[in-house]
């Protein structure tokens, strides 16, 4: 029976703070009584940040560290717990005090939690529905690198930042105000950022990176670093200079900061995680406070929006209904493991936006088609017929074209000047350049070239070319995948094994690093996108052979 409406009713269980119980309630009767208690908390007055239920419910995340010698008694860390949670609830007080004396707003019925494994986040502390404003933001609650009070030696030197690495832009501000502790307007959103960035590949330990056997991402994380050392150096001083402080602007407080590499790092991976381009992806990246400790989903219950007669105002919306603990979410983007990682510190497990990195590259090809068997078979000239064979080019030393090949490649924009070798495989199968491109080297005639470059381009199945020359396009993206599944280190089985041993409940005593566990989990994706496109090529040949 339900113990809310004590009538037969389907149930769910729900945990009790008070008796350390479990009780039955039925869906209905819960959510009615979380409406219920909703529509309370939202006149009575409270606080959001000092209610009780959003101090109890964080308090009861607080996990207490043992040891094998002495574990801990359960009142022992019942005070651990309390004074855990007390620490937090300070931290967010203050945080909480400050974001409605700048006009901030949330809704009655959300909390921000703390867990210690995966920090700060928003939930609908009972039923929310769909369209209602969950947050919203006045614009001067906003860290942005265009804001008035970014002095002139500091814009300076946020110039020397590429456009690609607009988050160590936003990081000389966030350092500037770390900088200047309590003098900052924004102290108290300071002091709830995290402290590290475990799982940030830049803050990776040396055999966490080799762990990756991956080269672009490795070649990413080293040009980041690159560029921190650069700019910054050990050690580089900014001054915000004598005029910053004036007749217009007296209550400004002039920093002169030292930034190094390891600061910058660090401010870096807050802003990249937590920044958003509110106005368009070209737009200014602006760190928006209780809004960015949502957490991602590519099935988000919730949206950031401008509004509208707002001077940038922004405002959290929920796209659908919310139950009481259900964590608020936004979709960070379509975004592949690679991203994720280097500006977010997680992947995602069977990310359909997830990719294996390649190029075009005929040296590459040639290597494929060895692996493959395919190399006595005609490519390039060679597999024109000779009375349409016409003039030919020659691409990179490595293999005779003919002119009509050559156009529909560059139709393809695999060469010429505005050409964009950068590939993908994923999943379901290759990139489509990737295909359009090895059936016109396999082409036997302008016509059938042509077929193969003309938009929509790449499909498998499309039947655009004769079943010899698609079968040997097939066989040859199996081969490439086979050969960027070669390039790692260990196999997928190897993988799974390495994983299933570091788990805590099948080994105590794990010798792997959390990095390097995630460092695994990260080529494991990898692995698993290259087994399922070499399966999907396979059944494709399948079909052609039949």
């Amino acid at each position: 029976a339900c113990a809310l409406c004590r009538t037969k009713h389907r149930v769910t269980t729900t945990w009790c703070m008070r008796t350390r119980g479990v009780y039955l309630v039925s869906t209905v009767a819960r959510r009615a009584h979380e409406r219920a208690k909703g529509r309370a908390m939202a006149h009575d007055g409270t606080a959001w940040w000092t209610r009780k239920t959003v101090l109890a419910r964080s308090a009861s995340t607080t996990t207490t560290a043992t040891t094998a010698t002495s574990p801990p008694s359960a009142d022992d860390e019942i005070v651990a717990n309390d004074a855990k949670a007390r620490l937090q609830s300070s931290v967010l007080a203050t945080f909480g005090a400050w974001f409605a004396s700048r006009g901030g707003e949330i809704h009655p019925r959300v909390r921000m939690t703390f867990r210690p494994e995966s920090g700060w986040s928003l939930e609908a502390d009972s039923a929310i529905g769909k369209g209602e404003q969950l947050v919203k933001l006045p614009k001067k609650l906003m860290l942005s690198c265009d804001g008035e009070d970014v002095s002139a030696p500091l814009r300076e030197v946020m110039s020397r930042v590429p456009s690609d690495l607009w988050s160590s832009k936003l990081g000389l501000l966030l350092v500037r105000e770390r900088i200047a502790a309590q003098h900052s307007l924004f102290a108290p959103y300071i002091t709830l950022l995290p402290s590290v960035h475990e799982g940030n590949p830049l803050f990776f330990q040396h055999d966490a990176v080799v762990d990756l056997q991956y080269a672009p991402l490795v070649a990413q994380i080293r040009k980041r670093s690159k560029f921190l050392v650069q700019l910054v150096g050990r050690g580089a001083t900014v001054d915000d200079g004598e005029n910053f402080v004036n007749a217009e602007h007296p209550d400004r407080r002039r920093v002169v900061m030292e930034v190094d590499a390891n600061a910058l790092g660090w401010a870096s991976a807050c802003a990249s995680s937590r920044a958003f381009k509110v106005r368009g992806p070209t737009s200014t990246p602006s760190m928006l406070p209780v809004i960015d400790v949502c957490n991602h989903s590519f099935t988000p219950s919730a949206t950031v929006r401008l509004l509208d007669g707002g001077d940038g105002d922004v405002e959290l919306v929920a796209t659908r209904e919310l139950d009481a603990g259900e964590a608020i979410e936004l979709n960070y983007g379509n975004l592949s493991n690679d991203e994720l990682l280097l500006d977010y510190g997680f992947i995602i497990e069977n990310n359909p936006y997830d990719v294996v990195k390649l190029r075009w590259d005929l040296k590459l090809i040639e290597l494929a088609r060895e692996i493959g068997g395919l190399a006595t078979a005609p490519i390039g000239a060679q597999a024109a017929e000779e009375s349409l064979k016409g003039t030919t080019v020659n691409v990179d030393d490595v293999m005779q074209i003919t002119s009509w090949q050559h156009a529909a490649l560059q139709r393809i924009g695999l060469v010429g000047d505005a050409s964009n070798v950068e590939l993908d495989i994923h999943a379901h199968g290759v990139d489509k350049k990737l295909l359009a491109g090895l059936r016109v080297l396999y082409s036997k005639s302008p016509t059938e070239a042509s077929r193969a470059a003309d938009a929509p381009y790449g499909e498998i199945g499309a039947n655009v070319v004769s079943p010899d020359t698609e079968i040997k396009a097939l066989r040859c993206c199996m081969s490439l995948a086979a050969l960027a599944l070669g390039n790692f280190q260990t196999t997928l089985e190897e993988d799974k094994r390495i994983l299933k041993e570091c788990s805590p409940s099948v080994n105590a005593q794990a010798t792997k690093t959390k990095q390097q566990v995630l460092a695994i989990r990260f080529r494991v994706e990898k692995k698993k996108i290259l087994s399922g496109a070499m399966a999907r090529l396979n059944e494709a040949i399948a079909r052609e052979q039949e």
